[in-house]
């Protein structure tokens, strides 16, 4: 069987998952995966996995890859939270999406379902919790990551204006097992091993990354045009989640507290360090707004459109707690492990 499915970003955090969904499930794909970039875990896959290289960036090399495809799942994402990133995700995130609703529509590749985030919807900081309905924010959004993300949803719902069947779902904070020396938050296994004592006073919504595959292989399957799905299980306060982060290796939980008014003097200081040494700053302008900031956000939705059930994230903390611990005792270095997939999908 020909695949019919392409995945852009099946490299990354969500993508490892997301590719290894689609082979337990028999679905062929293609992976769209940029020249040079390790897919050594891809090709593990070969039966059900065919490689094409190209990048979002480049809209003429998405044309092979786009070849015989009915349906696009459009992960592919830069995150991060440097100060001097900003461009580059506008570039990727934006710029990117838009190549690729350009090219789905030349070619006549008629389905994208786009991983979005909850940064792109309408929230504030404080503010009441946020809900599907909440569909463009009213003030702008308060980091560059959220700002790309918001740029790249605009381009993703124009294609759909111009011909194209969009599904969009908006993941919270996703957690899960995986890279833990990366800059996903399976790191935040491998800092709390290492005896991170401070957390920061904000709070967020949080989804095991196997509910977001489910949710996303759901909306393919469902193929219903403007289909939305807003991702989270539960609402916690990071000073309760990175508790729980420790108790899953056996570290000492995080004592500190760092008031906002703190985070907003030492990210300065922090960037000037990280200039004059040549390194990368430990905390930035966004991670300060990022982490101390509130927000709560309502996931039932997706519960009582599709019938599905979350994973509990206490469950997924130690889930991921006993995988780091087994990825510890194999020593050199680290290795990433995962989170078996789920039975049914």
């Amino acid at each position: 069987m020909p695949p019919k499915l392409l995945l852009t970003g099946a490299t990354g955090f969500i993508g490892y998952y997301l590719s290894h969904a689609l082979a337990a499930a028999g679905r062929p794909f293609v992976a769209l995966v940029r020249p040079g970039s390790d897919t050594t875990v891809l090709r593990e896959l070969s039966a059900w996995c065919t490689l094409v290289e190209g990048d979002v960036t480049d809209p003429e090399s998405l044309l092979d890859a786009l070849e015989g495809i009915d349906t696009v799942i459009h992960a592919a994402a830069c995150v991060s939270y440097q100060s001097g990133d900003g461009d580059r995700m506008l570039k990727v995130n934006a710029g990117g999406t838009a190549n690729l609703v350009n090219m789905m529509l030349e070619t006549g590749t008629p389905r994208l379902v786009y991983l979005s985030s909850v940064a792109a919807l309408n929230r504030v900081d404080g503010g009441r919790v946020v809900e599907l309905v909440d569909r463009w924010p009213l003030e702008e959004p308060n980091t560059p990551y959220a700002r790309s993300k918001f740029a790249a949803e605009r381009e993703a719902w124009r294609g759909q204006a111009e011909g194209l069947s969009v599904g969009v779902v908006y993941p919270a904070v996703v957690l899960g097992a995986g890279d833990w020396n990366g800059s996903n938050t399976p790191a935040l296994w491998r800092r709390a091993a290492a005896g991170s004592s401070v957390y920061s006073r904000g709070s967020a919504g949080f989804v095991d990354v196997r509910d977001v595959v489910a949710a996303v292989l759901v909306m393919v399957d469902r193929g219903i045009d403007r289909d939305r799905f807003l991702l989270s299980a539960a609402n916690f306060s990071w000073k309760e989640v990175l508790t729980r982060v420790a108790e899953s290796v056996s570290a000492k939980p995080p004592t500190y507290a760092m008031p906002s008014w703190q985070s907003a003097l030492l990210w300065p200081i922090e960037n000037l360090r990280a200039r004059l040494t040549d390194a990368t700053p430990l905390l930035t302008q966004a991670t300060h707004r990022s982490l101390q900031a509130s927000f709560r956000y309502d996931g039932s939705h997706y519960v009582t459109e599709t019938g599905r059930h979350y994973v509990p994230i206490e469950e997924t903390i130690r889930e991921v707690g006993k995988a780091f611990l087994m990825s510890r005792a194999m020593g050199e270095g680290l290795p990433p492990t995962y989170l078996p997939l789920f039975d049914e999908v």
